[in-house]
């Protein structure tokens, strides 16, 4: 008799993205390919990968004790196109089983270094004894095992598909025998990627196989504590006060408690040109720029210089203006058709409205002119992009039955609605709270891992929660310095010191809120 998990996969499979081959265009390193080819071939070896590349990578490959290991595709195209492609190599079944088809290979959407060969053969195995269609997990990092997918998923697949293979499946999932992996300890509130595909990944897989060429998963974390720099490498979101003042009295601003004795004062041209020379030298991955803060960024008179000159970050991702829109639209208008078409869409403009109410928009921002500011709103939205406006909404009980309707008038025009959460301050602000958000257990804090709070005056305080605690001056000690200043308060998080922390931790409700 026939064994029917006597088999193997029949090859595996890496579906590069424009981004990953972008990254690796410039990044391609053979020893961090080679990891993961060796812990591949740990679990099956010899096994085939089937690639796609560019021109230039296939060359830097080419000739390599590893090159014999791969199937090379010189393509740019849909990941569902090339799964197509590949599928067609599959060979025919051992088993001839007609209501079973074993026939299947490991797939992966991207170079994985840091793959576990433990945690790969026990997702195989798995597969292999509940005869599944496909096999993934939920809350392993990407990464850290392959998917395994099987000629019967593969031959369901329509020709053309608007989303990613596994979005897909998981709207069709109950159409499918599926094994769902779960390995303890569950980090997805890391949001971890060990993918070699962008900078901080890079960062991450580095730093970690420079320690250990393996670290077994139920380490991980317990190293990641012990070297926090390689967890936060770099910012991803700057929150930029290029103006303070503003001519509106929001409920719900912290300009309610804040020292106004500054207000008028606006960043300079100069300041604004040496920070992202500051910025341009020291970061190592994408980032998000809001330009908010204590102030209305369109009181800045000199508004469309500081926005070309931030947009010429290479490193911007995008660039927000976060705007009560009540004054100077004109000037915004004006500067977003001056835009050419790449810049246009890297800017993002987010209109402060949370109520289509006039008498409620008075109650809220201490002044009328709700029509003009949703006449502005519509008048935009004719000009941008439609990823590129957004309306928000804070949610407050003030608003609370407004959200339906509101959501409704928005989505007719197409234009996109944030539903921000009410931010009390640390309990600065009076209860004005739909839902409580304070966590029970409180891990890391994502605004200590990611952000940079830094005011009109180059100062950058350790959090938007506690503006007073400064950690330096952007302008004047640099980034590095900045970044570094930080990481002492962040590991202290990272560990549960949250009580070492010069910020209202302990009294903060913001710890689920993630900017970029």
């Amino acid at each position: 008799m026939v064994n029917r998990k006597e088999y193997n996969p029949s090859f595996a499979v890496v579906y590069l993205d424009n981004q990953s081959l972008s990254f690796l265009e410039s990044n391609f390193e053979i020893p961090l390919v080679e990891s993961f080819v060796k812990k591949l071939h740990k679990v099956f070896p010899n096994l085939t990968i089937h690639m796609n590349v560019s021109t230039s990578i296939k060359s830097k490959l080419d000739g390599t004790g590893i090159s014999k290991s791969f199937v090379l595709y010189e393509l740019s195209i849909s990941e569902i196109e090339f799964i197509k492609q590949i599928g067609s190599k599959l060979p025919e079944s051992i088993f001839k089983d007609p209501e079973w088809d074993e026939v299947c290979f490991l797939y992966f959407t991207g170079i994985s270094p840091l793959l576990d060969p433990t945690l790969t053969e026990k997702i195989w195995n798995r597969h292999k004894n509940f005869f599944c269609q496909y096999s993934y997990s939920e809350n392993l990092p990407p990464g850290l095992i392959p998917t395994v997918i099987s000629r019967e998923f593969l031959s369901s697949l329509p020709d053309k598909l608007t989303t990613d293979i596994h979005s897909f499946f998981l709207k069709n999932i109950n159409q499918y025998d599926v094994d769902i992996f779960f390995q303890s300890p569950d980090l997805r509130q890391l949001r971890l990627d060990f993918r070699y595909h962008s900078m901080r990944s890079k960062v991450l897989i580095k730093g970690l196989l420079a320690i250990s060429e393996e670290i077994p998963y139920q380490n991980l974390h317990n190293t990641l504590k012990e070297n926090p720099k390689l967890y936060r490498s770099s910012p991803s979101y700057l929150e930029w006060e290029i103006y303070k003042g503003c001519e509106l009295f929001c409920v719900f601003c912290p300009r309610e408690f804040v020292d106004k004795s500054n207000d008028g004062t606006a960043v300079s041209l100069s300041s604004v040109s040496s920070i992202i020379q500051q910025l341009e030298k020291g970061l190592t991955s994408p980032i998000t720029i809001s330009l908010s803060g204590n102030g209305e960024p369109l009181l800045h008179p000199e508004l469309t210089q500081i926005v070309k000159e931030i947009l010429k970050l290479s490193f911007l991702k995008e660039l927000i203006i976060e705007t009560a829109l009540y004054k100077n639209v004109d000037v915004l208008v004006s500067l977003i058709q001056e835009l050419d078409q790449e810049k246009k869409e890297k800017l993002c403009i987010i209109a402060n409205v949370s109520t289509l109410k006039e008498d409620t928009y008075k109650s809220l921002y201490g002044k009328n002119g709700l029509k003009q500011v949703l006449d502005d709103v519509d008048s935009l939205s004719k000009i941008l992009p439609q990823n590129s406006l957004y309306v928000q909404m804070i949610k407050m009980k003030e608003v609370e039955e407004e959200i339906d309707p509101y959501f409704t008038n928005f989505e007719k025009k197409g234009i996109n609605v944030i539903l921000q959460k009410y931010n009390r301050f640390a309990e600065k602000l009076p209860e004005r709270r739909v839902s409580d958000l304070t966590p029970i257990h409180r891990d890391f804090c994502w605004h200590l891992t990611r952000d940079i709070y830094l005011n009109v005056t180059g100062d950058v305080s350790i959090c938007k929660q506690n503006q007073s605690k400064i950690i330096g001056n952007l302008e004047k000690d640099g980034y590095e310095t900045i970044w570094q200043n930080g990481l002492e308060f962040f590991q202290n998080s990272f560990v549960g010191n949250h009580e070492k922390i010069p910020a209202p931790c302990l009294n903060c409700d913001e710890w689920y809120t993630f900017n970029a």
